[in-house]
């Protein structure tokens, strides 16, 4: 593991303490180099190392097979271990999805870890994060819709609104905020809904390099700022997660009007 990786591993260890949501999935792939010392078997560790493996590969399918339980078959046949090997996507597609999500926090971390110092103040500092996890999907920004839509799905929701709720808690603690103010809440459901719109909107943006992408993302923040913008996303928060998420989802053709 490097030196980065370490810091920034222990980093989180703290940040649990603060919090009381967990600020980041744990650095799950960091974590498998670590030697374990939770009780559990050499195997277990081995079939987690196992099932990362499928999953990482499996997401390299995703442009194609889209986020699928076929993308995880193909990619376990590929690595020579059954295509119905057990435990790997035990949800389908959302495990997939989930995967992802998991692993683009984790590296988006990773990837700023030794840049934010060059920004002066909070918010160039949550901007540049917001970025660089948004370029995190770009590869599958054709896809990413398709997986909105399992995302939206009631049973689904949930596991929605805790990655989206983890994210915008790491992303204020990257920043450098480790605060328990009482704004704690409204800072960073006013960031989930910033961070959430504007990778919506980088689904149907078609402008070169996404340049309308990263302008609505600076406008985002823009707004931000006002006291009333932050009050505003804490009271509706849910409404517009509900709201933007329906709207991408029905130009896609993937609900009806």
């Amino acid at each position: 593991m490097s030196a980065r990786s370490l810091r920034l591993l222990g980093r989180t260890v703290a940040a649990r303490s603060v919090f009381s949501q967990p600020i980041c999935p744990t650095i799950r792939h960091i974590q498998s180099s670590v030697p374990d010392s939770s009780g559990f078997s050499g195997s277990d560790n081995a079939k987690n190392n196992t099932n990362l493996e499928i999953l990482d590969l499996a997401l390299t399918k995703v442009p194609d097979l889209g986020w699928s339980s076929t993308a995880v078959a193909r990619a376990a046949t590929e690595l020579g271990y059954s295509s119905m090997a057990h435990g790997v996507a035990p949800d389908g597609a959302i495990s997939l999805i989930s995967h992802f999500m998991d692993r683009a926090l984790d590296e988006t971390a990773i990837e700023v870890d030794d840049q934010l110092h060059e920004f002066p103040d909070t918010s160039e500092r949550l901007r540049f994060i917001c970025t660089t996890r948004l370029k995190q999907t770009l590869p599958y920004v054709q896809r990413w819709p398709e997986a909105a839509a399992i995302l939206a799905q009631p049973q689904n929701v949930p596991l929605a609104m805790r990655h989206l709720t983890n994210l915008s808690s790491q992303m204020w603690y990257l920043a450098g905020d480790k605060s328990t103010r009482i704004d704690w809440y409204t800072r960073r459901s006013a960031l989930a809904a910033v961070y959430l719109s504007t990778e919506l909107f980088m689904c149907e943006d078609r402008s070169p390099k996404h340049q309308d992408t990263w302008r609505f993302l600076k406008q985002r923040f823009e707004n931000m700022d006002s006291a009333a913008y932050i009050g505003s996303k804490t009271v509706a928060f849910g409404e517009q997660f509900s709201r933007n998420l329906f709207n991408i989802l029905a130009s896609r053709g993937y609900v009806s009007h």
